[in-house]
C-alpha cells in the first residue's frame, strides 16, 4: 500500500488595498487572528445558550474557560426548544431555521451562524469482544436501509475474516425519531461513497429503525440490547463503553498512486485531519458561514493547515484522516442592544474557546474555518500595528477581508 504525506497551507496573504505610507506588506490571517486573539472585550452578564441533543455540557465547558477570563460573564445551557439568544445545533442550519431563530428569539436583530465544531461519527454497536469491526460503505448502507440484519452478512463478514461473527443475534438497528447530525454527515458519507447502495440520499432520520424519542434513550436502550447497533458521534460512544466500527478510505497519493487503508477509532489526530475534507460555504443571509459534513478523510485544499494544526504525522504516512464527521454550529443574536450573546459566539471560535470544546473530546475547528468565522462575528482585526488611538479592544474598527476556503 502507497503512502505519501501531502500538505497544503490553508491560508494565504491578505491583498491590501491601501498604500501604506511605509510600505509595509500586508499581514497574513493568521497573524491578524493572532492579533484579534489577545483582545477580548467581556460582557458581564449571564447568556443562555439552548444546547443540542447530544452536546450537552460543551457550552458549559467554554463558560468555565471563559470565566477564567471575564469572571462577570456566565453560560447556562438550556433545553434546544428553549429561546435562548445563542443556540448550538448539530448540523447545518438551513436559511429558513437562521430566519427564524432571528423572529423568534432576536426580537428583530439579524441572527448570525458559523461552524462551532467537529465532530467524527462512527457506527457503533453492542457486541461485547468485537471492537474495531471494519464497516464498508456499503455494510453500513444495508444496515442502515435494514437490507442488512445479520452480522455474518457477506456484506460485514467479507470485510472482517479474523472476527468470529457466527451465532450473534439478529442486527438491531436504532435511531432518534428526530433529525440528527450524525445521521446526517453518515448518509452525506454514502451519498458520496456508495450511491447504488444508499439510495435514500442526505438524510437525518433512519425510517428503518427502531425509533428511540432522544438521544439518551437511544444510548440507553444501545447499552441493554445485545447486537444493537446505532449511528453515534465518537465521542458518545467512547462515553459509553460501547464499541465502534473503524471506517475506509479509498484515495489517490501525490504521485497519482491509489491507496485503500482502513482509519481506526483511537486516534484524536485523524479527526483534525478528516474535519478538513469540506468547505466554508457563506449563507444565503450573505453573513452567515456554513461547514457541512466532511467526508472521505482528505483534506480539501484550503480547508486544512497541517501546520497550525500541531498534528505530527509518521514517515511515509498519508494526510488522511477519519471519514465522517459532522460540524455543529451556532446561531446568535446580533443585537446591538446586547452584545453578551456576540460576545460569547466571539470567544467559542478563539483558540482558548476551541481548546476547551477539544478537552471536552470535540475537534476544534480547522483553521482556516475558524480564522473565517471571525468576519461574521466582528471580531475586528489591523492591518497595522496598534497605536494610541486603538479601541478598547486593542484592534481598528475595519475589518480585514479573509480569503475563502476555495
Amino acid at each position: 500500500m502507497s503512502r505519501q504525506v501531502t500538505s497544503l497551507r490553508g491560508i494565504v496573504l491578505i491583498a491590501v488595498a491601501a498604500v501604506l505610507a511605509a510600505c509595509t506588506p500586508p499581514m497574513p490571517p493568521d497573524v491578524l487572528a493572532a492579533r484579534a486573539e489577545s483582545q477580548i472585550v467581556c460582557q458581564p452578564g449571564e447568556v443562555q445558550v439552548s444546547v443540542a441533543d447530544g452536546f450537552v455540557g460543551s457550552m458549559s465547558a467554554v463558560g468555565a474557560a471563559l470565566s477564567g477570563v471575564c469572571p462577570d460573564e456566565t453560560v447556562l445551557e438550556v433545553l434546544p426548544t428553549d429561546p435562548a439568544p445563542v443556540a448550538l445545533v448539530d448540523s447545518v442550519p438551513t436559511a429558513a431555521t437562521i430566519s427564524d431563530f432571528s423572529t423568534e428569539r432576536c426580537e428583530g436583530a439579524p441572527a448570525i451562524a458559523v461552524p462551532a465544531f467537529a465532530y467524527p461519527v462512527t457506527i457503533a454497536y453492542n457486541v461485547p469482544g468485537l471492537e474495531g469491526l471494519v464497516m464498508t460503505p456499503e455494510a453500513v448502507a444495508g444496515i442502515l436501509s435494514g437490507t442488512v440484519t445479520s452480522f455474518e452478512d457477506p456484506l460485514i463478514a467479507g470485510a472482517n475474516p479474523d472476527f468470529d461473527l457466527t451465532g450473534l443475534p439478529p442486527v438491531t438497528l436504532l435511531a432518534v425519531e428526530s433529525p440528527q447530525g450524525a445521521v446526517e454527515a453518515m448518509t452525506t458519507w454514502l451519498t458520496a461513497e456508495a450511491p447504488q447502495a444508499w439510495t435514500a440520499g442526505v438524510t437525518g432520520t433512519l425510517p428503518a429503525a427502531r425509533q428511540l424519542p432522544a438521544q439518551v434513550d437511544l444510548i440507553g436502550e444501545l447499552a441493554v440490547t445485545e447486537a444493537s447497533i446505532a449511528v453515534l458521534p465518537i465521542f458518545d460512544a467512547l462515553n459509553n463503553v460501547l464499541a465502534m466500527a473503524n471506517l475506509p478510505v479509498k484515495g489517490t497519493d501525490a504521485n497519482g498512486n491509489a491507496f485503500d487503508t482502513v482509519v481506526t477509532t483511537d486516534d484524536v489526530q485523524l479527526y483534525k485531519v478528516g474535519s478538513g475534507a469540506t468547505t466554508a460555504q457563506p449563507g444565503e443571509d450573505g453573513t452567515s458561514l456554513l461547514v457541512p459534513p466532511a467526508v472521505g478523510g482528505i483534506p480539501v485544499p484550503g480547508s486544512f493547515d497541517l501546520a497550525s494544526s500541531k498534528i505530527v504525522l509518521g514517515e511515509d504516512q498519508p494526510l488522511v484522516g477519519w471519514p465522517v464527521l459532522g460540524y455543529a454550529h451556532i446561531i446568535v443574536c446580533d443585537s446591538p442592544s446586547d452584545p453578551l450573546p456576540l460576545s460569547f459566539a466571539q470567544y467559542l471560535v478563539r483558540l482558548a474557546g476551541q481548546g476547551s470544546l477539544e478537552t471536552f473530546g470535540l475537534t476544534p475547528l480547522p483553521e482556516p474555518f475558524r480564522v473565517q468565522s471571525f468576519i461574521p462575528l466582528k471580531v475586528k482585526v489591523s492591518t497595522e500595528e496598534p497605536s494610541a488611538g486603538a479601541t478598547d479592544s486593542g484592534v481598528s474598527d475595519s475589518l480585514a477581508p479573509v480569503p475563502s476556503a476555495s
